[in-house]
């Protein structure tokens, strides 16, 4: 299947409040800290999928946590 918001939406469907890295590593396989490639296509994809109003973010401050923000499902 090629990369699409789709993908992304049945995604959080199954787990939802997920992050961006999980989202890109489960998805797609995109793992950050261990590839020289550039994660734009993915965070750009990710973005779509907001702008569309397919899905949310939400912040959430996590001392212990790098990860801020939690995709789901708009209901």
């Amino acid at each position: 299947m090629a990369n699409s918001v789709k993908e992304v939406v049945e995604y959080l469907k199954l787990y939802p409040m997920s992050t961006e890295t999980e989202i890109q590593e489960d998805i797609w396989g995109y793992y950050r800290g261990s590839t020289w490639e550039s994660n734009k296509k993915y965070a750009d994809l990710l973005r779509r999928g907001l702008e569309k109003g397919l899905y949310s973010r939400k912040y959430v401050f996590n001392p212990n946590s790098k990860a801020k923000f939690f995709y789901f499902i708009n209901k």
